[in-house]
């Protein structure tokens, strides 16, 4: 092979090599190749071979600064710059060599050699930094000095070859001593691509050189070209996965939709605007709303026409032609269904136009409101009962007020006419006639459910029996009433613990469906016996545990229930009576009564059979007591006072002067205040042993929350309550706890509530027996508070 000499005009345009004073002065022997020089340093036996040129004069080294450490011995000027942590160069940055040679001088040779060829150089001085190196960054190649101190090119090249991410790299080996066969078999097993040797032909390295930098710029191209082939195709698959998800979700979407309009009472439809208006399309939810297939009016085009009512027809047809003018309407009207039922239908239509804006056609909405209908009729029957109720209420409890002054002052009349016995039978007379205006008024009150839940002990048969007459009139001359009791070597019959007024209350209820299920006339039975629960039972959402318990049962031999009827019986606002005969609240009022008691309910029903309604309702803790008249005539006697004084708080001047009148009379000290401001007022001043008080009472503090001020003030107080509604008042309730304003910052709401919580109500109009035990439950048995000194402790 010819060699020649090839001199770089740019290494030759050097300044002449001046060698640091620390690095001693080779011999040089010059050869004929450029970049062959043979350098024998002073001391040494070894001969090494270098690749700068024979005729480069290396410029001088540059000052080192006194913190910098200094080159090399022998290092060429520049080294500084060749520092192997440069940042990568932007214009070469495709392509990076790595050259690892220990010697400065051949790092600084292969540089010059290889500078033109576009590419990133990047120099290391040992193994070690060469790993480094391939640490941060990747090489189209690596040329690899075999000899060096410490990890030879050998073990770099194995290391290398180790790595995953560096195996691919190419290594030319370049040594000056290792040219047996047996080091450049090893070369080439540790991975090598080329050995050569030095001196090396600067332009047979270039030539290796580019051919693995262009090897690597084809490789790397066609990488990018595969990953942008690649990306398109990831891309192409990402759009059409989510064109697949969009039209499953539109599916699904129209699916949903389809679902919904199936279920909902509507029907979509478009129709011609030219006169009646016929039908182009209906949506298959027509037989639900309608009552017959869409092509049912689209066959015909006078149906929909003929099936309006005939109190809607005209007004509709007259509506549906303004639209023309309108563009669009809204429209209700009852439509009559091919099996004779009645629907109230909701339809609403737009004018649709066409391209030049004229009308096209119509598209509507007809709406099944039927149901909405129903329930607003029925709310507003309820709320026209609750008005009733109330105003009912309020006559009552006034008239309670009334009775009152009538039945005191009779019972204050008729000792004194014991000598006139026509007079004293006609003031017995209007005595009954006012204790049965009381019953009356007691039975509006429960209509008018203006009282709280207030479980006592009552006897159901008693109860029932007390009923009998009303619960004729009721009935009518068409149905036979039979009151069944116990037999008579049978258990007597415990006493119930149910609140009076919403016993009578359920009972009169089951009374009237009766009725209305025996249009025609029929029997109603009503029963009373004990029941015993041996474990838990459940039924209708209701569930009591084991124990005794007092069933009330009415049945009737009317038209019964069919299953679907029975399941909904005690659900709210349904009714299967005619509009404006019922709410279809009764049956849900007495499941609350009796839930809310602590009972149970079952029924019995078939058709054409009849319907048995049974109340279990819970046995009291102690049995009622069952007086004669006798008893009631000692009452006063027995429970006649002891010179206690007695408060009475009432607004109303003649219920409290025969209130005043019938405590004096049982042998009370009594005291009287017109409202809430005496009543403190005297409390101050004297001492007081009960405060009788009514509870409703206009202006300032009602009757409760005078009862809390004065046991705050008067701890030793008790209390007794009147009211003019059933078992208690409207007026709210104290909470139990509840602060109180106190002189020394001392809260002891929950003991006064607690105490009034205890409190009897005397509900008006009372008699004489009943205030006088009432009286003296409340001083004999009520407790008093502690003292103010132990309350506050």
């Amino acid at each position: 092979m010819t060699r020649r000499k090839l001199r770089p005009a740019r290494v030759a345009r050097r300044g002449p090599f001046v060698p640091p004073p620390a690095f001693p002065v080779p011999a040089v022997r010059r050869s004929r190749l450029l970049g062959t020089t043979s350098v024998q340093p002073a001391g040494k036996d070894d001969v090494r071979q270098t690749l700068l040129p024979p005729d480069v004069a290396l410029p001088a080294p540059a000052p080192v600064p006194a913190a910098t450490p200094s080159p090399a011995a022998g290092a060429p000027a520049g080294w500084e710059s060749m520092t192997t942590d440069a940042p990568p160069q932007p214009d070469k940055a495709d392509v990076a060599i790595l050259i690892v040679d220990d010697d400065p001088r051949n790092l600084f040779a292969v540089r010059e050699t290889l500078e033109d060829m576009n590419a990133q150089l990047v120099l290391a001085r040992s193994g070690e930094e060469a790993l480094k190196h391939l640490l941060r960054q990747d090489f189209a190649l690596i040329l690899l000095d075999v000899h060096m101190p410490g990890m030879d090119g050998y073990e770099t090249a194995e290391l290398i070859r180790l790595r995953e991410k560096s195996r691919h790299i190419p290594i030319i080996f370049l040594t000056a001593i290792n040219k047996d066969e047996s080091h450049i078999f090893r070369g080439y097993a540790s991975g090598a691509v080329d050995y050569m040797f030095k001196p090396v032909d600067p332009h047979i390295l270039k030539c290796k050189v580019s051919v693995f930098v262009d090897l690597y710029r084809k490789t790397e191209a066609v990488k990018r070209e595969v990953e942008a082939k690649q990306r398109l195709l990831d891309e192409n698959e990402r759009v059409r996965r989510e064109m697949r998800q969009a039209e499953q979700a539109l599916r699904r979407s129209e699916e949903r939709q389809a679902l919904i309009l199936g279920q909902l009472p509507i029907v979509l439809y478009t129709a011609n605007l030219t006169p009646g208006i016929p039908f182009r399309y209906l949506s298959d939810t027509a037989r639900s709303v309608l009552g017959c297939p869409p092509a049912r009016f689209i066959e015909d085009p006078g149906y929909w026409e003929a099936g309006l009512h005939p109190d809607d027809r005209n007004r509709v047809l007259r509506q549906l032609e303004s639209i023309h003018d309108t563009g669009l309407t809204t429209v209700e009207y009852r439509w009559r269904c091919p099996d004779g039922s009645e629907r109230h239908l909701l339809d609403q239509a737009v004018v649709v136009r066409d391209e030049d804006g004229q009308p096209a056609e119509l598209f509507g909405t007809i709406l099944d409101v039927t149901e909405t209908r129903q329930a607003q009729r029925q709310l507003a029957h309820a709320q026209k009962m609750e008005m009733v109720g109330q105003l009912t209420g309020g006559i009552a409890h006034d008239f309670n007020n009334m009775l009152m002054v009538v039945i005191g002052s009779l019972e204050r009349l008729v000792p004194g006419l014991a000598e006139d016995p026509k007079a004293a039978k006609r003031a017995e007379m209007a005595l009954q006639a006012a204790l049965r205006c009381s019953d009356m008024t007691r039975r509006l009150l429960t209509f008018a459910r203006r009282q709280q839940l207030h479980p006592e002990p009552v006897d159901l048969g008693a109860l029932v029996a007390g009923m009998g007459e009303l619960m004729e009139r009721t009935l009518g001359g068409g149905v036979a009433i039979a009151i069944e009791a116990p037999a008579a070597d049978a258990e007597p019959l415990w006493t119930a613990s149910v609140d009076r007024s919403q016993a009578e209350s359920a009972l009169l209820n089951l009374v009237i469906n009766a009725r209305d299920a025996m249009p025609g006339g029929g029997t109603l039975r009503i029963r009373t016996e004990n029941a015993r629960f041996e474990e838990m039972q459940s039924a209708h959402g209701m569930s009591v545990p084991a124990g005794d318990y007092i069933l009330l049962s009415v049945s009737d031999s009317g038209c019964g229930m069919p299953p679907d009827v029975l399941e909904r019986a005690f659900e709210p606002f349904f009714t299967t009576k005619e509009a404006g005969k019922g709410t279809g609240l009764g049956l849900a009022m007495i499941h609350g009564f009796v839930k809310q008691s602590g009972g149970l309910i079952g029924i019995d029903s078939s058709p054409g059979v009849g319907t048995t309604f049974r109340l279990y309702l819970p046995r009291a803790a102690v049995d009622a007591v069952h007086g004669s008249a006798s008893d009631e005539d000692g009452a006063v006697e027995a429970f006649a006072g002891r010179g206690e004084t007695v408060l009475v708080v009432d607004d109303d001047a003649d219920v409290r002067a025969v209130a005043v009148q019938a405590v004096g009379a049982l042998g009370y000290r009594v005291l009287e205040a017109d409202g809430a401001e005496a009543a403190l007022t005297l409390l101050d001043r004297q001492p007081v042993d009960l405060l009788f008080t009514d509870i409703v009472m206009p202006g300032g503090l009602n009757g409760r929350e005078l009862a809390r001020e004065g046991l705050r003030r008067h701890p030793s107080l008790r209390v007794l309550f009147a009211s003019g509604y059933a078992n208690g008042t409207s007026a709210p309730e104290p909470e139990a706890g509840a602060a109180m304003p106190a002189d020394d910052g001392t809260d002891p709401g929950a003991v006064l509530g607690a105490v009034l919580s205890r409190a009897e109500t005397l509900a008006k109009p009372y008699r004489d027996g009943d205030l006088a035990r009432a009286l003296r439950r409340a001083l004999d048995l009520q407790s008093p508070l502690a003292p103010a000194e132990a309350v506050r402790g």
